[in-house]
């Protein structure tokens, strides 16, 4: 075991020495202020001075082929609405009873969003997916912020939603 050791420090301070004498021959191949940091020899960096500039580095190799250029993305194409956004937003897309009727959910599905009808307690029953459904959003909206009723005591957009849900 010992006889390893001895051949494996022979062997690192082998190293060392070559290194040492290949950085001694560096600083009068390159002046100091080119030479990157991590080639500089532990007693010629300077420790107590700060940098006054950056340190610049010399190219490693040129640049063996021109850039590649990629051609632009095309823009995505803007979907326009008739005044006032979808019919989702207008009376025509909403439910007098709460939620969106066919057509507003059809105009929400042209805008890419996944929108299904409301979930009733009854149907709740059948489904046990439309269920978790149904407790979801049940959750998600009781704890929205606004009033149940407007000024003039109609019950508001968000009372009527959780009326047809059931919640």
């Amino acid at each position: 075991m010992m006889g390893a050791l001895t051949a494996f420090d022979q062997m690192i301070m082998d190293a060392k020495r070559e290194l040492n004498s290949v950085l001694s021959q560096r600083p009068q191949q390159m002046p100091m202020q080119q030479m990157p940091m991590q080639q500089m020899p532990m007693q010629q960096m300077p420790m107590q001075q700060p940098m006054q500039q950056p340190m610049q580095q010399p190219m490693q190799q040129p640049m063996q082929q021109p850039m590649q250029q990629t051609p632009m993305q095309p823009m995505q194409p803007v979907q326009r609405f008739a005044k006032g956004g979808g019919a989702w937003t207008r009376k025509e897309g909403q439910n007098p009873e709460g939620g969106l009727n066919a057509k507003g959910r059809a105009s929400l599905r042209a805008q890419g969003k996944d929108i299904k009808p409301p979930v009733s307690a009854k149907q709740a029953k059948r489904s046990p997916k439309a269920a978790a459904r149904r407790k979801s959003f049940c959750a998600r909206m009781s704890g929205m912020p606004g009033p149940m009723k407007d000024e003039k005591g109609r019950p508001t957009r968000k009372a009527l939603s959780l009326r047809k849900w059931d919640c």
